[in-house]
């Protein structure tokens, strides 16, 4: 039951968003059996997030989102920009768990880049780039999700 509260709040977002108020019965039965299916299936955490470090995390991340959405926009109305691709393998500090998870997602949000495998077996994320080397932005993230997670990655 403990695991399932975390999940809540956000569920309820997710359902007023879909649904709004529509129908109530139906989106708290959902959200708890949601809630429920998620503690069951996730694995135990041994590397919780320290909340008080979640607000700068978000903020981070909002701002990172909507600089990569404006560089997609600029890249959708201005198909000659000027392109790099690289595919580059990175070396990842963080461990294997929801840090590494968190990172492999929002580094497809960074400007210009995409998560495209993770090698579990050498600690290497593969980064395809459309605007050159992507490893500055990615150090920053790993860094700010090391904070969020209270890991020392140095």
């Amino acid at each position: 039951m403990r695991r399932m509260l975390p999940s809540l709040p956000l569920l309820l977002v997710v359902w007023l968003a879909l649904d709004g108020i529509n129908s109530p019965l139906v989106g708290l039965a959902v959200i708890v059996l949601a809630a429920a299916a998620g503690a069951w299936l996730a694995p135990a955490s041994r590397q919780p997030v320290r909340l008080s470090r979640l607000p700068v995390f978000a903020a981070y991340f909002v701002y990172e989102s909507l600089r990569g959405a404006v560089d997609v926009a600029l890249r959708a109305f201005r198909p000659r920009m000027n392109l790099d691709l690289q595919l580059v393998s990175y070396s990842l500090a963080l461990p294997a768990g929801k840090p590494r998870t968190l990172l492999v997602a929002v580094v497809s949000l960074l400007p210009g880049t995409l998560s495209a495998a993770l090698r579990a077996e050498d600690n290497r994320l593969l980064i395809h780039s459309l605007t050159g080397n992507p490893e500055p932005a990615v150090r920053s993230l790993e860094a700010q999700i090391a904070r969020l997670f209270d890991l020392d990655v140095t």
